[in-house]
């Protein structure tokens, strides 16, 4: 359901303890919690009348009994915890906490969104709009790279934290475990504006309150400089950046890289075991013609399954189960620039390793003269003037033409480039020399 805030909206309960309280009906001259909605969220205060106990929270109204749950405490009375009401009546309203506000906008100040060009910018004209995840320059990622493995956050970052806004008044250090090549790192801050990195995405470094606000990859080469490819130094990706608002569009940001500050893409070629990797994994098996992904459970897998085949259709079953895309044509001669060009790799790579040869400014690996990869571009020739059955018993295309693929295999030689391509395969194909790299849009929130 959705998140709503309504006006004037104030109700009474009697309700004791900690869960979900009963809403009694609202205060003469207000509405009641009707105007939220069945179902819906909203910020709520409970406060005793004696004004010693209260708390501020995000909770959901059910129509059906007239309750609102309490599910996430923003700040109390009970430090930050929920509070044990005891007997007696509490008032309970729709309110907008000051961790949650946006403050600083001018007279006249508008809300703008803006689409264009893969990017989607929400932004406020006229004011510096201050609030949970802020920063002095909403048009860049949050992070700067100050080493091969060291990073800062940059200076006037303000992020709310368990109900505490934590200011970094200065670029301030992000304090690094022992980095491990080919690793995606999260960023975290705690309440006390300690700043960590940590291999675990899910879990905070430590006890207390922890909000994770981006991350990055520590890639086993450096990024092309020039057009010949990059080096064998482990370092961070300044282009795996991301955060809360700068990020991959998919929902999960890892193991990709901003292209030319318009698309991401995965840094390295699609596995086989995606499922338990993600689309983009340092060191492992290619998924391929000879070697095809597991089925995803978005489009029917049981998390054990493979398919037949790697054609062009449960290619990007895979990459739409995760939010991606194959790259169009001028995406995929992009993300491949800094490549050696006219030149291959020679054998078979097998698995996501690197050949820094081929690694791409942005610091795509293997980007050309590796492993063909399904493009979304479709042209050359087509087929007879009759239906054919060559979608895997989905319907069939009645003359569709070929697909495109980009980029060069290991045995394509000077053929193999950036702009490297060829318009001469049915997507019913399956080849060993043919794998996929996803790619999504740029999304700035600010």
């Amino acid at each position: 359901m959705a998140f709503l805030l309504a006006d004037r909206v104030q109700e009474t309960t009697t309700t004791t303890g900690t869960g979900t309280i009963t809403l009694a009906g609202a205060v003469t001259g207000f509405q009641s919690f009707a105007a939220i909605g069945n179902g819906n969220t909203t910020f709520y205060t409970i406060a005793d009348q004696t004004g010693s106990n209260w708390e501020v929270g995000i909770g959901t109204y059910t129509s059906s009994g007239t309750t609102l749950s309490r599910d996430t405490v923003l700040s109390s009375s009970n430090s930050g915890s929920l509070v044990n009401f005891s007997a007696g009546t509490k008032n309970v309203f729709v309110t907008y906490p000051a961790g949650r506000a946006a403050y600083g906008l001018t007279a006249g100040s508008n809300i703008t969104l803006t689409p264009g060009n893969g990017i989607i910018t929400i932004a406020a004209s006229g004011g510096v709009p201050y609030g949970l995840f802020y920063k002095t320059d909403s048009s860049t990622v949050a992070f700067t790279k100050t080493g091969a493995g060291t990073a800062q956050i940059k200076a006037g970052t303000r992020i709310e934290v368990g109900g505490t806004t934590v200011t970094f008044s200065s670029a301030t250090s992000i304090t690094m475990p022992t980095l491990t090549a080919g690793t995606d790192y999260a960023i975290w801050v705690k309440d006390d504006a300690t700043i960590q990195a940590t291999s675990n995405y899910s879990s905070a470094p430590s006890a207390g309150n922890w909000r994770r606000i981006g991350g990055f990859h520590y890639a086993p080469g450096g990024n092309a400089t020039g057009t010949s490819g990059g080096n064998t130094t482990p370092a961070i990706n300044e282009y795996s950046f991301w955060d809360l608002k700068f990020r991959p569009a998919c929902p999960d940001p890892r193991g990709m890289a901003l292209v030319a500050d318009s698309f991401w893409a995965d840094i390295y070629l699609l596995g086989v075991d995606h499922l338990t990797n993600g689309t983009s994994a340092y060191n492992v098996t290619i998924a391929d013609g000879s070697s095809p992904p597991k089925i995803p459970t978005k489009f029917g897998g049981n998390g054990t399954a493979i398919y037949g085949a790697m054609t062009w259709w449960n290619t990007n079953d895979v990459l739409r189960s995760y939010g991606k895309r194959s790259p169009a044509y001028d995406e995929f001669a992009a993300l491949a620039y800094g490549t050696t060009e006219a030149s291959s790799g020679g054998t078979d790579p097998v698995s996501t390793i690197l050949r820094n040869t081929y690694t791409s400014k942005w610091g795509i690996m293997l980007a050309t003269g590796n492993m063909w990869v399904w493009g979304a571009n479709f042209g050359g020739g087509a087929a007879a003037a009759s239906y054919a059955a060559n979608t895997g018993g989905r319907g069939s295309t009645y003359q569709m033409e070929n697909v495109a693929l980009f980029g060069g295999a290991w045995t394509a030689g000077s053929v193999s480039g950036s702009r490297s391509s060829t318009w001469n395969n049915s997507p019913t194909a399956s080849v060993s020399s043919v794998g996929a790299r996803g790619v999504c849009d740029h999304l700035i929130l600010d």
